[in-house]
């Protein structure tokens, strides 16, 4: 056991001593928070960017109103120019096209005279993105100014609009067998997506640190000199303990990171987001899918890196480990969507999609307990068969050199 600790304190120093070790643990943080806050922003800066929309209205009623529209719905970012049709209708709609090749203005809208009559109004635009601004700014508004002139001409209370229209407020409580607390979706959403991708990226890198460190052991002809008193097992099992321990450092220095982060305050997509949201369950959960899932692939390529000569040697290989965390991360939104129908329950049981979707649903659900404990002892039995499978592999190709392996070759190896 003493050369086994050997071993484990040997790669974990290696790891934290590093360079990538510190810039990872520094930058990390940095990557996470632009993955999950970057896109809300870059939304946000790009709704906020001025558009200017050249209009034809042949009602002569409508843009003043709905300029007042689009301020009440705080779209301000839009300016409309009206053209100055007196030189007749068709002059103007060219006149109107002309802006908006020549980019002078974003688009054109063109108001029929019978607008109110019947309600079709006519879109001109360069760039399908341009849509975005007729749905999310130029519709609604045009919708408010619709229903004001049709509730005028019917002299009814202006009141009553907002009575009719008026929407529903939620409040949101989360039940359990002890209690029941308020639940903001979105907080569940976006701090299990932000774990889970820590998850992804971690059991990864620290997956395939193992394999590349066993290649350039095994090139190098270091690993001969470490069997001399080690068995392979030992060997493979230091190293897989050693390159983890450095990688749950790394998280738990994230962990930590993010709450003092969130303790100041931290909004992303409107949703206030604070780790103390997040109870025992979920960050013991957080723990033990990502050990096991670290546990279930590090021994996997540590097993492939021996029977192969260089990582070009191990890609045909590891790509297919790799396709076991990619896969869950593009099913999270059936798990997201319903959380506790069969092919979501189904799907996080599976071992290699555990680490990933049954923590995805704890995150956003409250899968019943017997699940979640299914999942870890079918995580755990699955770890027991992949070491034993590397192990097997470990043995077979740690010596061996020259050979490029095939799938031929790791089947013969794990027959003999």
């Amino acid at each position: 056991m003493s050369k086994v600790l050997t071993v484990i304190r040997k790669e974990y120093i290696e790891r934290v001593h590093s360079k990538a070790f510190l810039i990872g643990t520094l930058l990390g943080p940095l990557f996470m928070g632009a993955l999950v806050i970057g896109p809300s922003l870059l939304a946000d800066a790009t709704g906020d960017q001025a558009r200017t929309v050249a209009v034809v209205d042949r009602t002569g009623r409508v843009v003043g109103p709905l300029e007042t529209a689009l301020a009440e719905r705080e779209d301000s970012y839009v300016t409309l120019t009206e053209l100055d049709c007196a030189s007749g209708e068709a002059a103007c709609l060219e006149d109107l096209k002309a802006m908006v090749l020549a980019e002078e203005a974003d688009a054109g809208l063109v108001i029929p005279a019978d607008f109110f009559a019947n309600p079709e109004a006519t879109f001109y635009n360069t760039a399908v993105g341009a849509v975005v601004l007729r749905d999310d700014a130029l519709g609604p508004a045009l919708n408010q100014v619709l229903q004001d002139e049709r509730f005028r001409r019917e002299n009814l209370d202006p009141a009553l609009r907002a009575k009719l229209f008026a929407r529903t407020g939620w409040n949101t409580l989360k039940l359990t067998a002890d209690a029941e607390s308020a639940q903001n979706a979105e907080v569940g959403i976006i701090g299990g997506f932000m774990m889970v991708m820590i998850i992804y990226i971690m059991v990864l890198v620290y997956g395939q640190q193992n394999l590349t460190v066993v290649i350039e052991e095994k090139t190098s002809r270091m690993v001969e000199v470490l069997l001399a008193s080690l068995r392979p097992e030992q060997l493979m099992l230091g190293k897989v303990l050693g390159i983890g321990l450095a990688a749950l450092t790394q998280v738990a220095v994230w962990t930590v990171a993010g709450a003092a982060v969130s303790a100041q305050g931290l909004v992303v997509a409107g949703a206030e987001i604070s780790l103390s949201l997040f109870g025992p369950w979920f960050w013991l959960n957080f723990f033990v899918f990502f050990l096991l899932g670290y546990f279930l692939y590090a021994s996997l390529y540590a097993g492939i890196g021996a029977m192969c000569n260089s990582v070009q040697d191990s890609q045909q290989f590891s790509v297919v480990l790799t396709m076991g965390m990619v896969v869950p991360i593009l099913l999270m939104t059936v798990v997201i969507k319903a959380p506790d129908q069969p092919l979501a329950t189904i799907l996080s049981l599976v071992p290699f999609f555990s680490p990933i979707l049954m923590f995805m649903r704890i995150s956003v659900s409250n899968p019943p307990l017997w699940q979640v404990v299914t999942s870890w002892v079918l995580l755990a039995g699955t770890i027991w068969l992949a070491n034993k499978v590397a192990g097997q592999l470990f043995r077979a190709g740690i010596l061996l050199y020259g050979a490029t392996p095939t799938w031929g070759s790791l089947a013969k190896a794990l027959r003999g």
